[in-house]
């Protein structure tokens, strides 16, 4: 009873982190960078919770096997720490900083202090570095037990100087995850510290990734239904924020609307015409690169972004999309033909806002509209 009594909020977190996982790998894109460190990160503290929870559960059995197995899960335990903090400096990386990497020296400056940290953890059953395990199967901490330490809470003190750095360019709304994610399990590990044998520091740090979730979902991409592409609402806030963080930010937009959708749903069903979206976005998809963003509109019309700044780029990618239609055209065997409407730009400053460019291009898009229903009138 007693031990359950120590591993119950592990325990509560565990599940509940769990849960929250299952989740996110069903509903978000997996393919986005900062959805697979936030992935990743769960996947770890699960760990960590795990090998916790089992060095407490096997902590003073008298049987002498489980001495070895104690030893190994604390090896688990002290290597997978820092890596679920360095983890979190990824993640924190990636979202404070959307269209920066990390240099490969400081990735490599960064993961040295992991590595003599894996060092110490491996040598501690033999010189009680980290640790030890004496002959009643007892834990100690090691006489090195705070360089592992302060290697675990680096990547956190240096992810939230990063945090107040940026200060200036993070919107309100996402300080609240950001902090809570580095704080919490700070205090965790402190309160831990402090009363030996409580089990706080990855039950909160567990407890703060499921807030991080939460805020998670309201700006990360969510996808359309039909198409598996991206919403309004994702396109709309990606935009935004991508605007809000660099100041002289150029990118490319291509605006699509179907030609004769109508026609179809009217002609063959609402089902043939959901197919005919579905087949569009599939050829348009197949002449996209991967850093390219396409977002349903709504109804028949899409936005592409791409990484470019000049209009000739876009316009041969648009020639693109129009060669696969015209091959799809004649191969499908369909009775009708998918075609399509484009207006296209460069994002610059000075459009006054985000809306003012898009209608921009949207005018675009419809002057080509009209300009076909003219000439087959």
């Amino acid at each position: 009873m007693q031990v359950f009594l120590r591993i119950d909020i592990n325990l509560a977190a565990l599940v509940l982190l769990g849960v929250v996982f299952l989740i996110a790998y069903q509903s978000l894109d997996r393919q986005d960078s900062i959805n697979k460190k936030f992935l990743t990160t769960s996947l770890v503290i699960m760990l960590e919770l795990v090998f916790e929870t089992l060095t407490c559960m096997i902590n003073r059995r008298p049987e002498l096997w489980l001495i070895p197995v104690s030893e190994l899960m604390h090896i688990c335990l002290f290597i997978t720490a820092p890596l679920l903090t360095y983890s979190w400096y990824k993640f924190n990386y990636s979202w404070v900083e959307p269209d920066s990497t990390i240099f490969k020296t400081r990735q490599t400056l960064y993961f040295i202090p992991i590595v003599i940290n894996a060092v110490l953890t491996v040598l501690s059953p033999i010189y009680g570095f980290i640790f030890t395990i004496d002959s009643a199967n007892v834990y100690h901490r090691g006489s090195l037990f705070l360089v592992s330490a302060v290697i675990t809470y680096f990547y956190l003190i240096i992810s939230l100087i990063q945090i107040l750095k940026r200060k200036g360019k993070i919107i309100k709304q996402e300080w609240i995850p950001l902090i809570a994610f580095g704080i919490l399990p700070i205090i965790g590990g402190i309160l831990q510290s402090m009363f030996y044998g409580v089990l706080l520091m990855w039950s909160c740090t567990a407890f703060s990734l499921v807030i991080v979730y939460y805020f998670l979902q309201q700006r990360m991409v969510h996808l359309d239904n039909l198409t598996g592409v991206w919403t309004r609402g994702s396109f709309d806030y990606y935009i935004s924020q991508r605007i809000h963080h660099k100041a002289d930010d150029k990118f490319g937009l291509i605006y699509a609307d179907l030609d004769g959708l109508k026609q179809i749903n009217d002609q063959y069903g609402h089902s043939e015409g959901d197919k005919a979206i579905q087949d569009a976005v599939e050829l348009i998809r197949s002449v996209l690169r991967k850093t390219d963003i396409i977002a349903r509109m709504g109804g028949d019309e899409f936005a592409v972004i791409m990484e470019c700044d000049s209009k000739e780029a876009l316009e041969k990618t648009i020639e693109r999309i129009n060669v696969s239609f015209e091959a799809y055209n004649k191969t499908s065997g369909k009775r009708y033909r998918l075609e399509g409407s484009f207006g296209t730009d460069i994002f610059d400053r000075k459009y006054a806002s985000i809306e003012q460019f898009l209608n921009h291009v949207d005018n675009l898009m419809y002057s080509q509209k009209r300009i076909k229903k003219a000439d087959i009138g």
